[in-house]
């Protein structure tokens, strides 16, 4: 990054006693490795401000992203300058206050899906729930409308005007339906369920979401994967959304296009502190060891699965005999 996006970070970082992470590009597995390796080796503040600009991605990467911003900082807050999409959003929940900005627009939580017989193609997870229903109301309003006009063309009974309408619905709908696979329909919907227990789980942490009717309506309500999420949006969704305030804009502005949309290309992004390294000896202390040195054992122990060395065993002091007037030892 330039000097002038440093500079523009720093003062960021200072205003808001964080560091400033800019996280940009598809959500992969090697980049969530990269992410987590590069938090766990910093000389951390207590509060981090991510800049997240994402078409979307892997939700098991977006996932171990968050979880990295929410172990390794006591506080994470996000800034959207431009597009977030999908995985990215994921991402966001980790933060307990989102910053979107004038341009800034999250998307929907519906999981992208592989297309049948297509290489590197993908279509919303939410495409057959809905295809269902409009099957299901088509077939319905059919059946009623066919009903009715047999009763009222026929004077037959109601019994044999719902049998004749239920075969002439069933011979027409039929060829369709059994376009169906049931097992897709229940691999999709599973796929659909990763991103609900992985926003549950996220903002137990960051208690960005009210409840988890406003998970379910970012999963499922929106008609579209490409929605507009804007600021006004979000406020109905998410607990704190705020306005930037004029540093974080500056530092958009010398990001440029690089803060309102990923970098083009399928695995491309850039993943890296836009903020200086505080000095480890400015860490604020506490019993006399640093706290950030503290997080990152913390860190490369607990995280990992590991265990921290056992402290030295401290060698307890033998007690001096009492001394008489003369500065001799007395005799007990």
């Amino acid at each position: 990054m330039t000097p002038d996006i440093t500079a523009a970070a720093d003062i960021v970082a200072q205003e808001s006693k964080s560091d400033v992470f800019f996280l940009a590009g598809e959500i992969t597995r090697p980049r969530a490795e990269l992410v987590e390796n590069m938090l766990a080796a910093r000389t951390r503040r207590d509060s981090v401000l991510f800049v997240l600009v994402s078409q979307g991605g892997d939700p098991d990467a977006a996932f171990r992203i968050a979880r990295a911003f929410q172990f390794y900082y006591t506080k994470a807050s996000c800034f959207i300058p431009g597009w977030c999409k999908s995985a990215g959003t994921l991402i966001a929940l980790a933060a307990s206050t989102l910053y979107v900005g004038d341009l800034g627009e999250l998307g929907p939580l519906d999981i992208q899906v592989p297309k049948q017989d297509e290489l590197d193609e993908a279509a919303s997870g939410l495409l057959i729930d809905s295809t269902m229903k409009t099957l299901e109301t088509t077939a319905l309003r059919m059946f009623i409308n066919v009903l009715k006009g047999i009763r009222k063309d026929t004077g037959v009974t109601t019994k044999m005007a719902a049998e004749l309408a239920a075969k002439m619905v069933v011979g027409l709908m039929g060829p369709v339906f059994s376009q169906v696979e049931p097992l897709r329909i229940g691999e999709n919907a599973r796929a659909m369920n990763i991103t609900r227990a992985y926003g549950a789980r996220l903002n137990l942490v960051s208690k960005i979401l009210p409840d988890l009717n406003a998970l379910d309506y970012l999963v499922s309500a929106y008609p579209d994967h490409g929605f507009v999420i804007d600021r006004k949006e979000a406020k109905t969704i998410f607990r704190d959304v705020q306005e930037p305030p004029l540093a974080m804009n500056q530092m958009a502005t010398a990001l440029g296009t690089k803060a309102l949309y990923p970098p083009s290309g399928r695995g491309t992004g850039l993943a890296q502190y836009l903020s200086t390294m505080q000095k480890a000896a400015s860490a604020t202390a506490v019993n006399g060891v640093s706290r950030n040195v503290q997080s990152t054992t913390k860190g490369r122990g607990e995280r990992s699965g590991g265990r921290e060395s056992p402290a030295p065993a401290v060698r307890p002091r033998a007690k001096r005999a009492p001394r008489g007037s003369n500065g001799h030892a007395r005799s007990p």
